[in-house]
């Protein structure tokens, strides 16, 4: 069968699908192929609950305890696409380049979580459902394949304007229910430092946050409003107060939060 019955195929497999369970066995298979990934999720995010994980199909046995531990109880909160999804104002694809922070690659997050899985790339679908809720669709690539490049994402885009509206279409008869709630990432370094008998101030633990998702000091002081002068002067603030000297310590004593 050429590509194009077979895309054809699939989408008028897919438009009849009832359940989620029926998206899933048509599209996981199809858009891994289409694509090599080695991931394909289906990840409700919203602002005050963890994740809602609808699907997640991960063959390699040690990426998935990894994503099912580290992602859904922290990871989440520092991913590139869960913040894109408070970003968009109702739905957009996009490769994991173009919407990291300027210093990601140099973030403890993306050594101990990429490196971890062997994650190289990754390319998704996000949407808005509401003001506090959104849908991602990942496709990850691991184990030495290339990154994805511009076509990979135009033929993602031009997919997903099928997949978005069945997507939609059956999440309406999911019922979603609020799992426990966590805190942000400022709140949680500001209680983590509290327990430590190391108190910091509001904006410090907004810096904090930044750090850790892979702002530099000029990304952080154009999110923040302020100069990169009065970025660095919380930074070194920050630092003495923690008695830490790196940004991987920072993130240790977040990540260390789930230990306590």
């Amino acid at each position: 069968m050429q590509a194009r019955d077979q895309e054809y195929d699939f989408f008028g497999k897919l438009v009849v699908a009832r359940q989620m369970s029926d998206f899933e066995q048509l599209a996981v298979p199809y858009l891994s192929g289409l694509f090599c990934t080695q991931s394909v999720l289906l990840v409700l995010f919203q602002q005050d609950a963890r994740p809602d994980v609808v699907f997640r199909w991960i063959p390699n046995a040690n990426i998935r305890q990894i994503f099912d531990t580290n992602y859904l109880d922290l990871g989440f909160m520092l991913d590139p696409f869960y913040l894109q999804c408070w970003k968009v104002e109702q739905s957009g694809c996009f490769l994991l380049r173009d919407i990291v922070p300027d210093r990601f690659e140099n973030s403890e997050y993306f050594s101990v979580y990429f490196g971890s899985t062997h994650m190289v790339d990754d390319m998704g679908l996000v949407a808005r459902l509401d003001k506090h809720s959104a849908l991602h669709l990942s496709l990850g690539r691991h184990f030495g394949q290339r990154r994805y490049r511009a076509h990979d994402l135009k033929h993602f885009s031009q997919i997903s304007k099928v997949l978005l509206p069945k997507l939609l279409e059956l999440l309406g008869q999911r019922s979603r229910q609020m799992t426990t709630r966590p805190a942000s990432l400022k709140q949680r370094f500001i209680d983590r430092c509290g327990a430590m008998s190391k108190p910091i101030s509001q904006r410090e633990a907004e810096v904090a946050a930044r750090i850790v998702q892979g702002h530099s000091s000029r990304s952080i002081g154009l999110h923040l409003g302020i100069s990169i002068h009065t970025v660095k002067v919380h930074r070194r603030s920050l630092y003495r107060k923690l008695n830490i000297t790196s940004q991987n310590e920072l993130f240790g004593i977040l990540t260390n939060i789930t230990e306590s």
